[in-house]
C-alpha cells in the first residue's frame, strides 16, 4: 500500500431500525458478527473492524484489503458474500466504487475514497443526509401534494365566485330611466 491511505464507505439501512448507516473506514477492513473473531492486523497494517450483529453473518465474514494500489474483497464466510447480486468466488475480487455487497440480509454501497478526497466526502455525506430526510417521506408525497393544490386552487375559485357574488348584491340598484321613442324627424328640426 502507499502512502497515501484508501477508505471505503459502506451504505446501508439497518433492517431492524430503518436508520441510514454510513461508516467511513480505512482499508483493511474485517467485516463480521464477533469483533474478538476478527483479526486486529492484517498484512502488519492495523484493521477497521465492522461489527454487523445478525446470525446470517459469520463471525469473520468478509475482508476488504489493497493490493497493488487497487480494493479486493475476499469471502471469508460460510454463508457468501455477494457483489453486485453474485457470490464472490474463492480468492479476492477486486471491489470499485459503487459496487453492490450484500452480506446476510445487509444490501451496502460501497464508495472508494483516497486520502486527498476526504473533504469531498464529507460534503457528500452532508448531501446524503439531506436525500435520507427526503427518503423517509412516505411514497405517495407527490400525490399529497396534488390533491392540497387542487383543494387549494379550488377554494381560491370559491372565494373569488363569493367576493365576486357579495360586491354584486352591494352595489346599490340605479332604478332605469324609460326611454321613450323619439321622433328621427323631431331631432332633424333640433338641429
Amino acid at each position: 500500500m502507499s502512502a497515501e491511505s484508501k477508505y471505503v464507505q459502506l451504505i446501508w439501512k439497518d433492517t431492524a431500525t430503518g436508520e441510514l448507516k454510513q461508516p467511513l473506514l480505512a482499508v483493511p477492513i474485517t467485516i463480521g458478527r464477533e469483533i474478538d473473531q476478527m483479526p486486529e492486523e492484517v498484512g502488519g497494517l492495523s484493521v477497521s473492524r465492522l461489527e454487523l450483529n445478525h446470525q446470517q453473518i459469520s463471525r469473520y465474514h468478509a475482508l476488504i484489503t489493497v493490493v497493488n494500489e487497487k480494493v479486493y474483497i475476499t469471502d471469508q464466510s460460510t454463508n457468501g458474500t455477494f457483489l453486485n447480486g453474485r457470490p464472490i468466488p474463492p480468492g479476492i475480487q477486486p471491489l470499485s466504487s459503487k459496487d453492490t455487497l450484500r452480506i446476510g440480509p445487509y444490501k451496502m454501497t460501497a464508495t472508494l475514497i483516497r486520502e486527498n478526497d476526504l473533504d469531498a466526502t464529507e460534503r457528500n455525506r452532508e448531501q446524503t443526509n439531506l436525500s435520507q430526510h427526503f427518503d423517509s417521506l412516505p411514497k405517495n408525497t407527490l400525490v399529497i401534494w396534488l390533491i392540497g393544490l387542487i383543494v387549494l386552487l379550488l377554494m381560491g375559485i370559491g372565494v373569488g365566485l363569493l367576493v365576486n357574488t357579495l360586491l354584486k348584491r352591494s352595489r346599490p340598484e340605479v332604478p332605469a330611466t324609460p326611454t321613450s321613442k323619439v321622433d328621427i324627424n323631431t331631432m332633424k328640426g333640433m338641429l
